[in-house]
């Protein structure tokens, strides 16, 4: 367990989403008097932008998908946080006693020690993505556009109806239409980590693989064609305690070129839970 009452280590990953398709990542309903039904999330200028809460939960899902695949207790493991959570509140209660029994005979505070008992408690991705008890070492910032000023234009207006399951076709009185962002738009992504283990880094970045090979969509209605992009232009920085006063005093983080320690790393830790 590295708490964040040190700085162990932060890493800066960051890339350019390019949209091969159309995107929709919805707001509230459009106060316009002839507005869509479903407008595009916009920022102050009107230009377009993605939430840095929509790009977590897709990269945790994703992430959970993985965990659960490999599924190799204590540290390889997603749970299901809403069913049936790695930490459940009578959990938190019992180790919040155990806790407070062993700080009678150890230098440690109850609070050091509870920390470390829900942190070994907790699935990989609780541990990384956050928790009801912990907060999250991954950061995700909202995403905003790159290249509206390539654009011809911004958004398209796109119809859709509902579907009558008994006639296979559109409904009477259903039709709809919602606001997308045009394919070619490029959202500059940013994530920073802290205190993460290397094989932690690793893990995230054979994630960022599977989106920069287009196997990640996001956004609305992605069954239905918009949402599918890639991820290009990757880099990672990264600071630890051997570079951290360089990098306080001349706010510049050195780049990492070499990713092979990193994914070294994440398969060490896939062979000693014995998945490789």
């Amino acid at each position: 367990m590295k708490p964040f009452s040190v700085i162990e280590n932060r890493i800066w990953i960051s890339a350019t989403l390019e949209m091969q398709t159309a995107l929709a990542v919805g707001s509230r309903l459009s106060i316009e008097p002839t507005g869509t039904d479903m407008p595009v999330i916009k920022d102050t200028n009107g230009r377009p932008f993605i939430p840095g809460s929509s790009l977590k939960g897709v990269f945790r899902f994703h992430t959970e998908r993985l965990l659960r695949t490999i599924d190799r207790k204590p540290d390889l493991w997603a749970c299901d946080p809403f069913g049936d959570p790695c930490v459940r509140p009578a959990d938190k209660d019992s180790l919040m006693s155990q806790a407070e029994r062993q700080a009678k005979h150890e230098s440690q505070s109850v609070d050091a020690i509870f920390a470390k008992m829900v942190f070994q408690h907790s699935c990989a991705a609780c541990r990384l993505f956050g928790s009801p008890w912990f907060a999250s070492r991954i950061a995700f910032k909202d995403a905003y556009l790159k290249n509206h000023e390539d654009l011809p234009v911004l958004y398209q207006i796109r119809d859709g109806v509902g579907i009558d399951r008994d006639l296979g076709a559109a409904r009477s009185g259903i039709k709809y239409d919602f606001e997308t962002v045009v394919p070619g738009a490029q959202f500059a992504i940013e994530i920073v980590g802290e205190n993460l283990e290397d094989w932690e880094i690793g893990l995230l970045l054979t994630v960022l693989q599977l989106w920069s090979d287009g196997g990640i969509a996001i956004g609305g209605k992605s069954t239905r064609g918009p949402g599918w992009g890639t991820l290009r232009e990757i880099a990672l920085r990264r600071v630890d305690r051997t570079n951290l006063l360089d990098y306080l005093r001349q706010r510049s983080a050195p780049p990492v070129s070499d990713w092979e320690t990193f994914r070294n790393a994440f398969s060490a830790k896939l062979q000693e839970v014995g998945h490789a």
